[in-house]
């Protein structure tokens, strides 16, 4: 549709209408009423001049996540875009949600918690791309949420605010480039899953300044310097409170030259000067913090050189001598580390079915052998009497020398076989697993397990799986985050990690009969537990959903059902049931 000479518009959607009714722990509730979502985009003078979409949503959503059809939620989205064709392009988008059903995250694992809330977004994006000057991006980020996890009458909060200018520049060769980032992250996490009825408080704010520079070398070679400076201060309180401030700088430097075709060599060299800049910004960004024991006086050094040299096609060798300083509440570390390591990648066939590659390298300094660690990865891929069948093993182990060594290691395995049956008739199945973990931090391994079968016949499919993973993780809004590889467990502030172990099991039949109905049968049940650090919580969802939708032209009948049933606390924990259907029409317009 136009409007005069410049606006131009279009919008579409569904419109129908509905009868819904729960059971929310025995109390029944009835309604009717509209349901609906639709796209309206337009433009004025000309589409890169200005453009924008909106896109509102009423009514219980079947498809936007695992639970979305239990609370009836409504919600907006919308997105400006100014001068798109121009040197000085800009966007400025919104959102808001209420009352949406989300997934609080259990790693490893299939399904998680239910819980429903309401969210809030605001973010505004500027460029300045002008020939001959240097360009600049600046952004600003400002979002909300509020949820409870069903079951619970504990609610979490969090809102978020990011200011965020980046600039590239080009001159004489160098590629340079500067960023600046503010962000000041509130928390008020409501603790129900470690059995505490303690809320986790947090205020955490930093400012990052970085800068980068890059130039060609002689001997097809490059160079690179980079400067980073976090300051940071926050608050934690819990069972266990902490409240710091401080700065943390790091340089670093590397150059690469290639005098000959098979041999490369590079310098390094790097510096920070506390151990902040070694625990990754999402970490301290989710509502947990590292320990607050004298981070700043961490100093650490690190040069050296490395070569490569591809002695064969399938054989390459490299060394390298590396001198680190460390210094720690007052005490000093040094060591100058020799390495070398040998790869060798049998990429050949056997029987038309594997293949694999294995990487050794071990490590000394001053007082001897230090560590022999290796990565090896092993690949079966053949097929049998009619049988595809796949599989695959990785093994790798190393060192880390955070102040004080530890070693991590990791293997992950996976094996998938199918077969046609017969006409549009399929079958295949799966295991997978991984296991990783600190050496030397003895219960703060992380593994996990997951079967999965499938059925195809036409347009129809049967499903299941059966999952089971345990570990060491971090407990933030969206659920638990595991522990970032690299990161020592004894860092993070005492009480702060949570030891989680979980099993799920589950199954869906789905299909289109008839060309006109397509339906969904779903059934899912998680059950876990977890330990912070001495309290037991135990965890439990079941959940059925039953979707059918029926087409008719440009109408649809829709139906929908979905049952859950959820307990968290402590052993014996009444669980909560609640149970949500629906039915009612709908139909696709144009309206112009």
């Amino acid at each position: 549709m136009q409007v005069g000479e410049d606006w131009k518009f279009n919008l579409n959607g569904n419109l129908g209408y509905s009868y819904n009714g729960s059971i929310d722990n025995g109390v029944s509730g009835h309604s009717m009423g509209f349901t609906g979502d639709a796209t309206f985009k337009g433009s004025f003078y000309n589409p890169n001049f200005l453009n924008f979409t909106v896109q509102p949503y009423y009514g219980r959503q079947q498809s936007n996540n695992l639970f979305g059809s239990l609370t009836n939620g409504a919600g907006v989205t919308g997105t400006v875009n100014l001068f798109s064709g121009s040197r000085f392009p800009g966007s400025i988008s919104y959102g808001r949600g209420q009352n949406t059903s989300s997934e609080f995250g259990i790693p490893a694992s299939e399904i998680g918690l239910a819980q429903h809330g309401d969210t809030q977004n605001f973010a505004i994006n500027w460029n300045e791309l002008v020939p001959g000057l240097p360009t600049l991006n600046a952004s600003y980020l400002a979002s909300e949420e509020n949820s409870s996890i069903f079951g619970t009458q504990a609610q979490s909060s969090q809102n978020d605010r990011t200011l965020s200018l980046l600039s590239t520049y080009k001159i004489d060769g160098f590629l340079i480039n500067g960023g600046y980032t503010h962000r000041h992250v509130n928390a008020n996490l409501a603790e129900i899953i470690n059995g505490s009825p303690l809320p986790i408080e947090t205020a955490n704010s930093s400012n990052t300044y970085q800068a980068n520079a890059s130039h060609a070398l002689p001997m097809s070679g490059s160079a690179s310097f980079g400067w980073n400076r976090t300051s940071y201060d926050y608050d934690y309180r819990d069972s266990y409170s902490a409240s710091n401030a401080g700065a943390s700088d790091a340089l670093n430097f590397t150059a690469t030259v290639r005098p000959a075709a098979k041999l490369s060599v590079s310098g390094f060299a790097n510096y920070t000067d506390s151990l902040l800049g070694a625990v990754p910004e999402q970490v301290l960004s989710s509502g947990t913090v590292i320990n607050t024991v004298n981070l700043d006086s961490f100093k650490n050094t690190l040069v050296g050189v490395d070569a490569y040299y591809q002695l064969f096609t399938n054989l390459s060798v490299h060394g390298n001598v590396a001198h680190q300083s460390q210094e720690f509440l007052g005490k000093s570390y040094g060591s100058t580390i020799y390495g070398g390591s040998a790869n060798y990648n049998l990429n050949k066939r056997f029987l038309g079915s594997l293949s694999f590659s294995v990487s050794l390298f071990e490590v000394a300094n001053q007082m001897g052998n230090q560590v022999l660690g290796g990565v090896g990865n092993v690949n079966f891929d053949r097929k049998i009497d009619g049988w595809d069948i796949s599989a695959n093993f990785s093994y790798s182990q190393n060192v880390q020398t955070i102040v004080l060594v530890y070693t991590t290691s990791s293997y992950g395995w996976v094996a998938n076989v199918r077969r046609r049956l017969g006409n549009r008739t399929y079958f295949n199945a799966g295991y997978g697993g991984s296991h990783s973990g600190f050496t030397h931090e003895a219960g703060l391994t992380s593994g996990s397990h997951r079967w999965s079968g499938a059925f195809l016949w036409k347009n129809y499919n049967l499903n299941g799986f059966y999952s089971m993973s345990d570990g060491a993780a971090a407990f933030t809004p969206n659920g638990l985050v595991p522990v970032p590889t690299g990161v020592p467990p004894t860092l993070f502030a005492p009480g702060s990690l949570i030891v989680y172990k979980s099993k799920a099991v589950g199954g869906n039949l789905g299909g289109v009969f008839m060309h006109r109905l397509t339906f969904s049968l779903g059934y899912a049940d998680s059950r876990g537990s977890t330990v912070d650090p001495l309290i037991s919580t135990v965890t439990g969802t079941q959940l059925y959903n039953v979707m059918m939708q029926y087409r008719l032209r440009k109408i649809f009948l829709n139906t929908g059902y979905t049952r859950l049933r959820q307990s968290v606390g402590t052993p014996g924990t009444a669980p909560i049931a609640v149970t949500t259907y629906f039915i009612g029409f709908s139909r696709w317009f144009n309206f112009f």
